[in-house]
């Protein structure tokens, strides 16, 4: 992700008062100590404001300078620029001055645009990152998905391939075999449990040859229809990112599961999301737990 969070708000002026010439941005992306930081060493008063320095009339605009010296040899070049930079500079027709936010349209901020731009710098079409998208779970889930399928979770094999000094790369849960991120999601007895129940409660049969690639691309989905396919991988992300949370609290706070309980909280979870996402569709919560297939209603 690329993107300059202070660098994208920038100053307009209207009356001057209130912007520092040198110390905000205003006259380009970078306040202008930074951009001409011979010329900033030279200012009389380098704590001045636009006000003081630029005057604006009806046909021209005046660079007020007061140097300690005048600029000479890079310093001069870099004072030819400035006087370029503010002669070009159109103040806005407002009586104070006020912030814009280069990244939105508008010029207004908002956290819902700031999430939207961090959504599709990390996770767009036009990243080198191989991402899987569901509009029905929360991003952090989505995110989760695409940590597994880069393998980028800190089982504890990845951890000691990583030169970090573990007392024992075997599963936390289990201690049946090493940790993999396979072994985690799958094949531990406790996961595998979670699973068995999952697919019982789908009417899907038994569990079998569960791996990355067919539990979370949607490869084992092929044979749904486009909605059913969605609303089975929410159930397949939200089993994986359960059963990652159950690990930790057995690593961290040495408490876990049990299969009930797991189940009931991906039924749980798995329902509010699609509940608060879908769109012309409702929900009933008894047929979702009893018979999903038929719970839209």
């Amino acid at each position: 992700m690329d993107i300059n969070f202070a660098a994208s708000f920038l100053r307009l002026i209207g009356d001057g008062v209130e912007t520092d010439f040198w110390n905000d941005s205003w006259l380009c992306e970078v306040p202008l100590k930074q951009k001409f930081k011979h010329l900033f060493h030279l200012d009389e008063e380098p704590n001045v404001r636009v006000q003081q320095r630029v005057t604006w009339s009806d046909r021209d605009v005046f660079f007020n300078e007061k140097w300690r010296r005048m600029p000479s040899g890079r310093a001069l070049g870099d004072l030819n620029t400035l006087r370029g930079m503010i002669n070009g500079y159109v103040k806005q027709d407002k009586s104070r001055d006020s912030w814009v936010w280069n990244l939105a349209g508008n010029g207004l901020f908002s956290s819902k645009t700031l999430a939207s731009i961090i959504d599709n710098s990390l996770l767009g079409n036009g990243s080198n990152m191989e991402f899987l998208k569901n509009s029905l779970v929360p991003n952090k889930v989505s995110i989760f998905i695409w940590r597994v399928l880069k393998r980028r979770i800190p089982v504890r094999t990845e951890l000691d391939k990583r030169g970090i000094d573990l007392d024992s790369v075997r599963c936390p849960l289990c201690d049946d075999d090493v940790e993999t991120i396979n072994h985690s999601m799958f094949f531990c007895r406790h996961s595998l449990d979670i699973w068995e129940r999952v697919y019982k409660w789908w009417g899907l049969g038994m569990v079998s040859n569960l791996s990355i690639n067919e539990g979370f691309r949607g490869e084992c989905n092929r044979s749904l229809s486009p909605f059913w396919s969605s609303i089975w991988q929410v159930i397949e992300w939200t089993c994986a990112y359960l059963i990652w949370n159950n690990r930790n609290q057995k690593v961290f706070s040495n408490s876990s599961w049990n299969g009930p309980k797991g189940l009931m909280e991906i039924q749980l979870k798995s329902f509010e999301w699609i509940y608060c996402r879908i769109k012309n569709r409702k929900m009933d919560w008894l047929r979702w737990i009893s018979d999903p297939w038929s719970c839209f209603v």
